[in-house]
């Protein structure tokens, strides 16, 4: 469904970083087999965190049934980091969303020889290939389009 947002990467505002510091802080006597330890460490340290990992974390905070108050729900960032990346997913998945739904309603579609060859005569004008310069061709469309301009003015 998002596959256009596999593998990005999104830097962590200052004030999650500075959270999971203090959360850290709070559980300093934890180790790397503590539940959200690492990855509190990780995010802290890189500064950055990608699509993927935020569907996970998601996916912890969405399956966690403790109450709050334990060392991996703080470490993991507790209410604050859940918000934030519930928010984040949700305008990344948003906005892409909305960018293929602008590419798909406003982007014409590719122009095949199929349609080239359907337009007829009008088809040989947008071919390269050919030669425009034939000075009676240009004639014969000055004229035409002199007396469409002449028809347009008389109907306003």
């Amino acid at each position: 469904m998002n596959n256009d947002l596999y593998g990005k990467v999104i830097e962590l505002p200052k004030e999650i970083t500075e959270y999971l510091g203090k959360c850290f802080d709070m559980y300093s006597d934890s180790n790397s087999s503590t539940e959200g330890h690492m990855r509190n460490k990780e995010l802290r340290d890189t500064g950055t965190v990608t699509y993927q990992q935020l569907g996970r974390i998601k996916n912890w905070f969405d399956n966690y049934t403790g109450d709050g108050k334990d060392a991996p729900y703080i470490l993991n960032g507790a209410d604050y980091m859940r918000s934030w990346v519930d928010n984040t997913l949700g305008n990344m998945r948003r906005d892409d969303n909305q960018y293929k739904q602008i590419r798909k309603d406003y982007v014409p579609d590719d122009v095949n020889q199929g349609l080239i060859d359907d337009l007829g005569w009008l088809g040989d004008m947008v071919r390269p290939s050919k030669d425009h310069n034939n000075l009676t061709d240009e004639l014969q469309i000055t004229e035409s389009l002199r007396r469409i301009n002449e028809i347009m003015k008389k109907i306003i």
